[in-house]
């Protein structure tokens, strides 16, 4: 899910409870980090591939969880969002989760994804990097990454 749809989805739940005369629940969305990630060691050019991410749930007020997913030149910078209910009420769990989603390989530089997995104690991010290279055996032509995609 690209990251516009993303905000569409943010907006679209805060248009519904805004609306709606229970306010009973309070929420946010956190950023929850990768402990994990299972991607092929080379993408084909022109298909499309399955990415898993793992990562642990704190507790049972953490829920619809989804990917944002950033493009940054041939980089894709991952994390896992979760909408997270306020309440003293939750559970601890530590649950381990993976959440998969889909890449279409449409580029000829490798892909580098940077999966999110925590700030360090300056606030600067920390990343578990995976460069993945793509071929072409079909020999289908293969663009330049700024012909194919749009950068947000």
């Amino acid at each position: 899910m690209d990251l516009k749809k993303i905000f569409f989805v943010i907006f679209a739940v805060i248009t519904m409870a805004s609306c709606s005369d229970d306010d009973s629940y309070e929420y946010h969305y956190e950023l929850l980090p990768v402990e994990d990630a299972q991607v092929p060691e080379v993408f084909e050019y022109g298909k499309i591939y399955d990415l898993t991410v793992t990562y642990l749930l704190p507790d049972d007020c953490y829920v619809n969880n989804d990917i944002l997913y950033e493009y940054e030149n041939t980089s894709r910078n991952i994390a896992v969002v979760s909408l997270v209910i306020e309440s003293n009420d939750c559970e601890d769990l530590e649950l381990e989760q993976e959440l998969t989603f889909r890449v279409h390989a449409l580029q000829k530089n490798p892909y580098i994804f940077n999966f999110w997995q925590g700030d360090d104690e300056n606030g600067e991010p920390i990343y578990l990097t995976v460069e993945v290279p793509v071929i072409n055996i079909s020999n289908v032509s293969a663009n330049e990454f700024e012909e194919t995609h749009t950068e947000m």
